[in-house]
């Protein structure tokens, strides 16, 4: 949120993000169509690479297989045609046949009834394999005394690809009697295996259960193929097979083909993992990747270099007019250049400067109006006091001592001139009491007091009429109320007296109790002010009194006539 609170707060961010996206994103959508475009081209070409290969190898492997059978049959035929009896005759036979067959066989047997018979053994047939071959050897030669001919025998060692092939051999009765049991050596198939297989791939010889035959990587020999989507399809149905499918001998999907070897149930299966087939693919991607960075990052620089540079000017200009929007009438714009920018800064300054011309005169004819408003108020605050000559420049002193007050209060400027006026003209209303009363020296009586307790209200009708003033007619009204509620002339009580009236009425009565009337001296300053203190909460607001008493020993207040020590009576306050 925050990121996007500072997107939307200035023009750098979306103008550098804006180069960034038209620099990043053709060279980003270019990439990824080009990628996508050579990822299935290669796809095509993958596919029929490994056709074309699947196809050859099993060729060869065709090709293998029939010339081993075909020297089987041969070997077979001179038995069935040339009655040798003798072992040795035979064993001589059989070694010479191994030797022109180029160590295709490693071993070869004319095997009697009972399994014993001429042989001849290569040396690369080990002993632990040839131990490990006995069982199949004799189900073969059972299998072909029942006149079963097995041309490849469903077996192969894990340790070395071999097979196991038989076939019955009659006598010039017909009978079969013996048997040619031989043992094919597969390991040219898997040299031409392991020459092919190149890049990752996996070659494999499965018979028709699905068992690896012979296959590079090595170690698989024996593993069952048969659950792989590929080679369970061409079980079930035999033709050549080519697609992409995921393998359980593979963490990544793998395109696969698959073709038969003629003559035999078997197939052979050609896989390699796409993420080897499409590396040239993810090269492009990365190398896509890498460029639109930097291209991203110069974008980056160049667009921030430029954005700060265009928004510099306008960044001032908002400075320079926030300026201008908080008062500030005499900054200006700096004009650097001749751009369009240039050219909006000098405008803006000449529009500023007219402002500050027009505020000036404005504020002047301010002025004027607001001092000949205070010569008025203070005109009727003078007929004020001359209607009451006991009370001359009264209204000034609470005037001054509530603007006093309302500044240790910490009230606004504009409050605190509102105040002023209202503290002028709190006894405007007495301009309606007869002078008899007014001027009456000693005390009042109970009717004369009733009737001087009306010039609150007597004021506030004289002001209603003038609208500008509605604001102060609260301090002329109630600045007689009392804290305890016992005042006048609405009774209110505790902070239902607006604040100007509380203002003036504790001014009103620190002023009484300081000067010098017929009927009373001035009271020493300490005495009015323990005095006072005595009446917060009582008959003033306490934080009142408290910023009376704060303005006087601050000086901001100084009584004409108070001095310190001494006491007097306190005054009758109308």
């Amino acid at each position: 949120m925050q990121l996007l609170n500072r997107f939307r707060s200035s023009l750098i961010y979306p103008m550098t993000a804006t180069l960034m996206l038209v620099t990043v994103l053709p060279v980003a959508l270019v990439g990824y169509f080009l990628a996508a475009y050579n990822r299935e081209h290669l796809r095509t070409f993958e596919k029929q690479s490994l056709t074309r290969q699947a196809v050859n190898l099993s060729s060869e492997v065709s090709l293998t297989l029939a010339s081993r059978q075909a020297g089987l049959d041969g070997i077979a035929r001179v038995f069935r045609t040339m009655p040798i009896r003798d072992d040795a005759q035979r064993a001589e036979l059989l070694k010479a046949t191994a030797e022109d067959s180029g160590r295709a066989f490693l071993y070869l047997q004319i095997a009697a009834e009972d399994g014993n018979g001429a042989f001849v053994r290569d040396p690369a047939l080990s002993d632990e394999l040839a131990a490990a071959l006995a069982p199949t050897l004799g189900e073969a030669h059972r299998q072909a005394l029942g006149g079963v001919e097995l041309k490849m025998l469903d077996f192969s060692e894990p340790r070395s690809p071999v097979l196991v092939a038989a076939l019955p051999l009659e006598n010039p009765e017909g009978k079969t009697r013996e048997s040619l049991v031989a043992v094919l050596n597969l390991q040219p198939i898997l040299d031409r295996l392991r020459e092919t297989a190149t890049g990752g791939q996996f070659v494999g010889l499965f018979d028709q259960r699905g068992h690896v035959i012979a296959s590079e990587p090595e170690q698989l020999p024996g593993r069952d193929l048969s659950q792989t989507p590929l080679v369970a399809d061409f079980l079930e149905t035999p033709v050549r097979l080519t697609r992409i499918y995921r393998s359980a001998n593979r963490p990544d999907p793998v395109v696969g083909s698959v073709a038969g070897i003629a003559g035999t149930d078997w197939g052979l299966i050609v896989e390699r993992s796409t993420k080897e087939a499409f590396a040239p693919v993810r090269g492009m991607l990365i190398r896509t990747l890498i460029v639109s960075g930097i291209a991203g990052l110069m974008a980056l620089g160049i667009g921030f270099f430029a954005a700060k540079r265009l928004t510099g000017p306008i960044e001032e200009l908002d400075r320079v007019s926030t300026e201008i929007a908080e008062g500030n009438f005499s900054v200006r714009a700096p004009v650097d250049g001749r751009h369009e920018i240039a050219h909006l800064a000098t405008n803006f300054n000449h529009m500023a400067g007219k402002i500050e011309s027009v505020v000036r005169r404005l504020r002047q004819a301010l002025r004027q109006n607001q001092e000949l408003f205070l010569e008025t108020i203070r005109t009727l605050a003078t007929a004020i006091d001359a209607k009451d000559p006991y009370t001359r420049g009264h209204s000034e002193r609470v005037s001054s001592y509530s603007m006093a007050i309302a500044r240790h209060l910490g009230l606004p400027q504009d409050q605190v001139f509102r105040i002023r006026i209202a503290a002028i003209l709190h006894d405007v209303g007495k301009l309606g009491i007869r002078e008899s009363i007014l001027n009456k020296p000693g005390g009042l009586t109970e009717e004369e007091f009733a009737v001087m307790k009306r010039h609150p209200e007597i004021g506030a009708q004289i002001m209603a009429p003038i609208r500008m003033l509605k604001d102060i007619i609260p301090g002329i009204r109630n600045h007689h109320e009392t804290w305890d509620g016992r005042g006048y002339p609405d009774g209110l009580r505790g902070e239902e007296i607006p604040l100007v009236a509380r203002i003036i009425g504790a001014a009103d009565t620190f002023d009484a109790m300081t000067t010098t009337r017929p009927y009373q001296k001035a009271m020493t300053l300490d005495f009015v002010l323990a005095k006072i203190r005595g009446m917060a909460g009582n008959r003033y607001d306490p934080q009142i009194i408290d910023a009376l008493i704060g303005a006087v020993e601050s000086g901001d207040i100084t009584p004409p006539d108070a001095a310190h020590g001494g006491a007097g009576t306190g005054p009758e306050v109308v």
